[in-house]
């Protein structure tokens, strides 16, 4: 987990529990949405989407462990790597407190003109914040060199 900047808690709600009691497997990906939102007000303030627009065009899990209702939990976000139109964001979700790992999971979005229709190149500026708070050598760059 050291290698996420950002950690998130999350609170396990009732809804969350499937009939087995245990958290319900597409909850994990509201979890990561929570923290995506965590991310982006971080690093861009609540106006963050007048700066670009993203959407997820491939969202993908590993479960590793079940949570249940008892149990707290934090997801750690980072971005692992950025190209010129889209970027990926990794999550690490785990019980607050211990190292059990609960799922692995890996987004990644596009930066998109909703007006258009179509995916567009990340703004210069954003990808310079997210490089800033990630640490320029811990993001691969994906398309071109670092130099």
């Amino acid at each position: 987990m050291h290698s996420f900047r950002l950690k998130v808690p999350i609170s396990v709600r009732f809804r969350d529990i499937d009939s087995m009691g245990h958290v319900n497997n597409a909850v994990y990906f509201t979890y990561c949405e929570i923290a995506r939102n965590a991310y982006w007000t971080r690093l861009f303030g609540t106006r963050r989407l007048a700066r670009a627009n993203f959407i997820v065009a491939r969202a993908e899990m590993d479960y590793r462990s079940q949570a249940n209702e008892e149990d707290a939990i934090v997801v750690g976000i980072r971005v692992s790597s950025i190209g010129n139109t889209s970027f990926d964001f990794h999550y690490n979700i785990l019980e607050t407190g211990t190292p059990r790992l609960i799922a692995e999971a890996r987004t990644v979005q596009v930066a998109f003109d909703y007006k258009a229709n179509r995916k567009i190149q990340i703004p210069e500026p954003v990808k310079e914040q997210i490089l800033a708070f990630e640490g320029a050598n811990h993001v691969e760059l994906k398309g071109r060199s670092r130099g």
